[in-house]
């Protein structure tokens, strides 16, 4: 069944809706247009990946069918907004009491903080707004189940296909906050029937190349006895000759990358993996790129190896508004906390500290209010 969900919930919160929202909410039209078009496609993503396999499905038509959500509530969603919004505040508390933590989980804070900073509405709107629409998509969910006699078996075919729908419509900001590295990674076992069948064409090439593989090896069995040979002679002839010297090549240390992402931030080296370690990130961003990535991976590698526990803590200037500079300062380090989990750190181990503010023009330059350190404890 090739259905586009995010398709289907952009229609039925098109229309007045971004208004109407915008207006319940306290912020304009355009910025809450801007935070849906960023929500939408995380909602729709983490219910497909909740619902991708039977048992997942299974477990997804029970949250549906276990609240009391009115499966035609989306046919008529300016309706929710009327008599004096009781509607909407029912639902608004439905979602936030059990519908939005069940979907996201820990990630419903991270993901309303990036949404309010991405799109510019505030957190607590952004709250609300997360609240508000995760019930009327599930709402247009259980409709379409209903209305075209859906089981478990197949509701978890139509969810995993709907990685190419996804595609190029999920926000990096919004995915790092979920704890994905980027909206591929989200999108892993969303494949669809295209992706499928590369699969399925990889796995035969693969196949090709492990036959080639095995006739290759049985050509050298024929000549490994010649090689042999020849390779004790060759020994044999460097003794008596006084030329059987070696030279050692040096063992391998683990080092990693880092840099700074911005034109004066720390110039970029090879440095073995050590505590303090710093995570640069882009002006007004809490995104993670690839170099704090690869810090982290190899930090992470060493806190399991070690069993270390490390503090976290956010880096800021005193230029701006102070709130919204100590705001990034939390979101960026609960990036780094998430990206950590997500690389095998318990949350135990890491412990969050206060954001620090530092002057500007400090060592370091601009980019040195730009970092999160990963310090041991």
């Amino acid at each position: 069944m090739n259905v586009n969900l995010l398709s289907l919930a952009k229609d039925a919160l098109g229309g007045d809706f971004p208004k109407l929202a915008g207006q319940f909410l306290g912020e304009s039209q355009g910025a809450t247009q801007s935070a849906l078009s960023l929500l939408l496609p995380a909602v729709v993503g983490v219910i497909a990946k909740k619902g991708a396999t039977q048992e997942g499905a299974t477990g997804l038509m029970s949250l549906i069918n276990g609240t009391s959500l009115d499966a035609g509530s989306t046919q008529n969603v300016t309706g929710l907004f009327g008599g004096g919004g009781a509607g909407i505040n029912a639902l608004v508390k439905a979602g936030a009491a059990g519908l939005v933590p069940a979907l996201f989980g820990d990630k419903a804070g991270a993901l309303a903080n990036t949404l309010g900073s991405s799109s510019g509405i505030k957190p607590a709107s952004a709250t609300n707004l997360v609240a508000m629409v995760v019930p009327l998509v599930l709402s247009m969910l259980k409709k379409f189940i209903g209305d075209k006699g859906l089981n478990a078996s197949s509701l978890a075919s139509l969810l995993s296909a709907q990685g190419p729908h996804l595609q190029g419509a999920l926000d990096s900001r919004i995915t790092s906050a979920l704890g994905y590295s980027d909206p591929a990674s989200f999108l892993g076992g969303l494949s669809g029937p295209q992706a499928e069948t590369a699969r399925r064409a990889g796995a035969a090439v693969a196949g090709g190349a492990a036959a080639t593989t095995a006739a290759t090896k049985s050509g050298l069995m024929r000549w490994l006895p010649w090689l042999i040979g020849a390779a004790a002679l060759l020994l044999i002839w460097n003794l008596m000759s006084g030329r059987s010297g070696t030279t050692e090549a040096p063992e391998p240390t683990a080092a990693v990358t880092t840099s700074a992402p911005n034109a004066g931030a720390p110039a970029s080296a090879a440095v073995e993996v050590s505590l303090p370690a710093k995570v640069y990130f882009d002006v007004g961003s809490a995104v993670i790129g690839a170099d704090g990535g690869r810090t982290i991976e190899a930090v992470g590698e060493m806190i399991r190896r070690d069993e270390l526990e490390v503090s976290l803590t956010g880096y800021t200037d005193q230029t701006g508004d102070a709130a919204v500079n100590e705001a990034l300062a939390k979101e960026r380090a609960t990036a780094v906390r998430d990206a950590l989990k997500a690389a095998g750190v318990a949350e135990e181990r890491m412990e969050m500290r206060p954001p620090m503010f530092i002057e500007r023009g400090s060592a370091g330059g601009d980019a040195a209010a730009r970092r999160v350190e990963i310090n041991k404890q």
